[in-house]
Parts: C-alpha cells; sequence; structure tokens
C-alpha cells in the first residue's frame, strides 16, 4: 500500500518539485528516523538502531491501516520539512547577499567597515587607489561580488543595469539566456543546499552525528555558493559587454563602430527607459540589480 501511495505521489508531482523538495525531503526523514532510533549514546551502533526500525516497521504493519497512515504521515513530514528548508534557503540567501537586518544589521555595518579598511591597507601597501564606489559595500564578499556588476557597468558605459537588464534579456539568443539562466540556478542551488543544512543541523537533537554532517553540507554549499556567484556575475557582465550596442541601436541611439558609449547617449538611455524619473539608483544594503536578475 505505502509502495503504491508512493508510486501515485511521485507520479503526479512536477518533476522540478520532486528533485528540489521531496527526495530531498525523504532523505532528510531517514536520516532523522535513523538518528532517532539510534539516539545519543548509541550513535554509532547500526546494529541496535536497525533492529529498532525493524520493530517498528512490524508494529506499523500489524496494525489495521497502519502502513496507508504511516505513508500519510510520511509524506505530510516531508512537505513540512521541504517547506522550512525553503524558509531557511531564503534566509541564507538573504545572509549571503549581504541583507543584514536589525541586530544583525548593526554587526553587518562594522564587518563592512573592516572588510573596508583591510582593502584600503592592502591598496596602500600597494600604492594603489581605487574609487569609493569600488570598495566593499557589503559584509559579505558574495553580495559585493553581484554589487561590482552593476558598478562596473555604469562605470563602463554610463548605462543603470536596473534599467536596461530587461529590455537586453529580450534581444539576446537562447544560448546566451541559458548560460545567465544555468549560473544563476547553481547559486540558488548553492542556498538550497545550505537551506537543507541548517534542516540537518536540527537531527543533532537526538543524534549529535548529525552536526557534524550538516557542517560538511555547509561547507560544500557556500564554496559552491562562491563560485556560482562569480560565474553568475562574470555572465551577467559579459552579456552586458556583448549585446549592450544592440539595444542602443535598437532604442534608436547611433554609435560609431569602435566608439565608446558617449555619456549623453547613456543618460539619454536610462531616462528613457526610466521614464523620465531619477536614473540613478543608490547602493544600498538591501540588495542590488544582479541579485534579481532571471
Amino acid at each position: 500500500m505505502v509502495d503504491a501511495l508512493f508510486g501515485e505521489v511521485t507520479r503526479r508531482l512536477p518533476d522540478r518539485w520532486v528533485v528540489q523538495s521531496f527526495a530531498p525531503g525523504l532523505l532528510w526523514c531517514a536520516v532523522a528516523a535513523a538518528g532517532y532510533a539510534l539516539g545519543q549514546a548509541g550513535a554509532f551502533a547500526f546494529g541496535a538502531g536497525s533492529v529498532r526500525v525493524e520493530q517498528l516497521v512490524r508494529h506499523t504493519d500489524s496494525r489495521p491501516g497502519g502502513p496507508l497512515l504511516a505513508g500519510t504521515l510520511l509524506v505530510l513530514a516531508i512537505s513540512a520539512v521541504s517547506v522550512v528548508a525553503h524558509l531557511a534557503a531564503a534566509g541564507v540567501r538573504a545572509t549571503w547577499l549581504g541583507r543584514w537586518r536589525g541586530p544583525a544589521g548593526v554587526f553587518g555595518t562594522r564587518l563592512t567597515d573592516r572588510r573596508r579598511g583591510r582593502e584600503l591597507a592592502r591598496l596602500n601597501g600597494r600604492g594603489e587607489r581605487l574609487p569609493d564606489v569600488y570598495l566593499p559595500s557589503r559584509p559579505t564578499w558574495i553580495g559585493d561580488r553581484f554589487q561590482l556588476v552593476d558598478v562596473r557597468v555604469r562605470g563602463q558605459y554610463g548605462l543603470a543595469l536596473a534599467l536596461i537588464w530587461p529590455r537586453l534579456w529580450h534581444l539576446v539568443d537562447t544560448d546566451t539566456r541559458t548560460l545567465v539562466q544555468d549560473a544563476r540556478t547553481r547559486f540558488d542551488h548553492a542556498t538550497r543546499l545550505a537551506g537543507w543544512a541548517l534542516c540537518y543541523a536540527v537531527i543533532a537533537v537526538v543524534w549529535w552525528p548529525a552536526v557534524l554532517l550538516a557542517a560538511g553540507i555547509c561547507c560544500y554549499a557556500w564554496y559552491s555558493g562562491r563560485s556560482a556567484a562569480a560565474l553568475f556575475a562574470d555572465t551577467v557582465e559579459t552579456t552586458v559587454d556583448l549585446h549592450h550596442r544592440r539595444l542602443v541601436e535598437t532604442l534608436g541611439y547611433v554609435v560609431a563602430p569602435g566608439e565608446p558609449l558617449s555619456g549623453r547617449i547613456a543618460d539619454a538611455i536610462n531616462d528613457q527607459l526610466h521614464k523620465g524619473g531619477s536614473p540613478q539608483p543608490q547602493r544600498t544594503a538591501s540588495g542590488g540589480p544582479t541579485e534579481e536578475i532571471v
């Protein structure tokens, strides 16, 4: 009965949801059940744990409607922990991007100042200088890496990324879209993985080795997140570099081949796309255009 229930559920669920939520949730429930069976004292007594699991399975099978009830409760548990993991992933994403609120915002400001001071010290030691807009403005490296795309596009072309990107997206070819979407998907996958790591840490309440498992997953997610963030930022910036002239020409402006985009044309485009409003979005700790792309 349980096998039939799982077959019907997985057949009806979208493949993406199965991969991103149902399958990881099922694995989490399995680890949680195993951890509960092992307990804190016999954390690695797998033989005794398997005996407890077998006893529980026999007890469930012996009760009328037991398998169906157990399957239903399992599906509900998977759904619940998947929602929690999703919320945790959203929190991880905000943390990685430097969107720190409340008391964390105070600490984030101090951390940003510290990162900024280290960068200035490094530059001064090499006798170099950078405009303030290129210095750290977020408490995290990932947040600064995304912000840097906005700053570099405006510095090179005078264009506001938040304004040109939605229009540019309609002009690029399918291959370019796929590259950008794949890069963004890798970053989102890393945040989901970190969210699941937090869920695994909860299992430590009944089985302490879950802390080690959660720490390993979290470290891998952080490494993957940094790598994916760099790839995504590079991909977005490259897309602007290669296709911004096509957008400029589509909007009715003429730029001679080999000539840089003039400030006059860039300002006119920003004003046109912003429909006469302020074309100069300010840098804030709440996020930048790159973070919202795709």
